[in-house]
């Protein structure tokens, strides 16, 4: 029988004043690998934080076994410490010093009694359970070279993938991910899928991407209306089930309707005829009213009674239409582009120092082009799309737009809105909206909530934020789309969305992207960058 980790039940939490989520129960085991799944905001990266013990609910039930290790991964990697070395980063200060004191230990006969308390320790901080460092650098692709910098001198992408390899070394009895696929290519994703379901203990996974949930996780919970529901399998079996579920909802709801309409007419019926009483078959009108009459108004007051509170019992507790909730208002009416070229790269090169990204790159983006850039990590991806926006100079070579071409950027980790303004400040400002104006293109984006207008971006959900550029990408009204990963920190209502407007934009559209059902639905020609040579361009199938 597998060791119960820890258990919750009934958790509240709020955030100012609104409740996140308010009565979400749970029992994690050993060798569980849990997706995470719901709409942005809904409280996923907040219930990690709780497991983590680096934030506390409101209130609830809270148990965890003795001496559980857990690791957590959080989206947004702060730099406590930004001088520590990344070798320190990794393995942990404490673990290293132990290793030290020890090995001193093991060099002086009259240390030895010191050496079984350091030996102890060490034990209940799981040295031993660890995963060889050298083996979690080599498939997260971080040179050993970088061990001995200090953390602030990586990209941001190498401190991803060095905090998530700090959490893999650890080798935690609860690993607790918020999305770890961010700025892995796909060999990453691959070593990363064979670790965690090779692994012993219980694993917690929050991400975008649909076939890395598939390929790892074993069950399923969904944060929704504010509580937690557990299904038993992976992504796949989540949306058969929901299938199952909408079909059986909709029998129910429509058994409903029927029965309300067919009271609604009867109560209608009887009410009409309860006041014309049909005349007697003896003609004895006297004695009808007399005795028959009363009789008979008596039986319809009664069954009008019985239908009356029956609709009543309905109406107390009416079923909803079970449509599932869907974003309708995401759709590009994109400004006329009135050449077939919006775009010309004229021998484009970009270099940072020594490293030449790409050099002497040459090559058109027409309308309608679907462009999925691609290459290993730091080969300049990111840089091209920049580039191309005009947010980067080039080293040499142009870039020539059409005039009639507007491009629009979207960030991987919508970092370009500005933090210390609201909602309501900051399409008022570039888009000229109303509060009313805003209200109606945020019920459209499913981003709805009084308090999203007038909180400041800082203090909104990485998703949440995201789903704000998508919209506002969309007022834009753009014909050529510049997209690094933008299926980062998305749902999957909007994720679907997002891939259908795409569908149906007939402008231009230069994608980096690692999302391996994104790419299969949109891509259709591949620039692949590498080592500073010259890109190489083929159509997808």
């Amino acid at each position: 029988m597998s060791r119960l980790l820890i258990q919750f039940s009934h958790l509240f939490k709020s955030f100012r004043s609104f409740p996140l989520f308010e009565d979400l129960s749970l029992s994690i085991n050993e060798g569980e690998l849990f997706a995470l799944i719901g709409e942005n905001g809904a409280g996923k990266t907040t219930l990690l934080q709780i497991l983590a013990g680096t934030m506390q609910p409101d209130s609830g039930n809270f148990s965890k076994g003795f001496s559980i290790s857990i690791a957590f991964l959080s989206q947004e990697i702060v730099l406590a410490n930004p001088s520590v070395s990344v070798r320190e980063f990794i393995e942990g200060n404490s673990l290293s010093d132990l290793e030290k004191e020890m090995a001193a230990c093991l060099e002086d006969p009259d240390r030895l009694a010191e050496w079984a308390e350091l030996h102890e320790k060490y034990e209940q901080l799981g040295g031993y359970r660890r995963i060889p460092i050298e083996q979690v650098l080599r498939g997260l692709k971080l040179e050993s070279s970088l061990l001995d910098l200090p953390l602030s001198r990586l990209s941001s992408g190498q401190r991803v993938r060095a905090a998530l390899a700090k959490a893999l070394v650890k080798n935690p009895d609860l690993l607790l991910l918020d999305e770890p696929t961010n700025h892995l290519d796909q060999e990453m994703l691959e070593w990363l899928e064979s670790v965690l379901k090779q692994r012993q203990g219980a694993c917690i996974i929050v991400s975008h991407d649909r076939k890395f949930l598939n390929a790892v996780c074993n069950r399923l919970v969904e944060i929704k209306n504010g509580k937690l529901t557990s299904y038993g399998g992976s992504y796949d079996f989540y949306l058969t089930e929901q299938e199952r579920i909408l079909e059986r909802q909709m029998k129910a709801y429509k058994a409903q309707e029927e029965e309300r309409s067919f009271l609604k007419e009867k109560i209608k019926a009887v009410t009409f005829s309860k006041g014309k009483p049909p005349p007697p078959k003896d003609r004895n009108i006297i004695a009808y009213y007399d005795k028959r009459g009363e009789k008979h108004q008596k039986s319809l007051q009664h069954k009008l009674n019985a239908m009356k509170t029956r609709l009543e019992e309905i109406e107390a507790d009416l079923l909803p239409h079970p449509k599932p909730k869907s974003i309708k208002g995401l759709k590009f009416v994109e400004l006329p582009l009135a050449s077939s070229v919006a775009i010309e790269l004229d021998h484009a090169g970009k270099a940072y120092g020594n490293k030449v990204l790409f050099s002497q790159f040459c090559k058109s983006i027409c309308k309608g082009d679907k462009i999925l850039v691609t290459g290993l990590n730091g080969c300049g991806k990111t840089t091209l799309l920049k580039a191309i926006a005009g947010i980067i100079p080039l080293d040499e070579g142009g870039i020539r737009s059409a005039p009639t071409a507007k491009i629009a950027f979207l960030d991987q980790e919508a970092k370009l809105l500005p933090m210390d303004q609201t909602p309501l400040q900051y399409f008022e400002s570039q888009f000229h909206l109303s509060e009313e104006g805003l209200r109606r293109e945020l019920h459209k984006a499913s981003l709805e909530g009084a308090d999203l207008l007038r909180r400041p971006f800082c203090t909104l959900s990485t998703g949440q934020r995201k789903r704000m550029m998508l919209l506002a990408l969309v007022l834009e009204k753009p014909n050529v789309l510049l997209l690094d990963e933008p299926t980062n920190h998305l749902d999957f209502m909007t994720l679907e969305a997002f891939e259908n407007a795409l569908l149906e934009f007939e402008g231009a559209i230069v994608a980096v992207s690692h999302d391996a059902t994104f790419i299969e639905k949109i891509a259709t020609q591949e620039w692949r960058l590498g080592s500073g040579t010259y890109p190489f361009c083929a159509q997808l199938d």
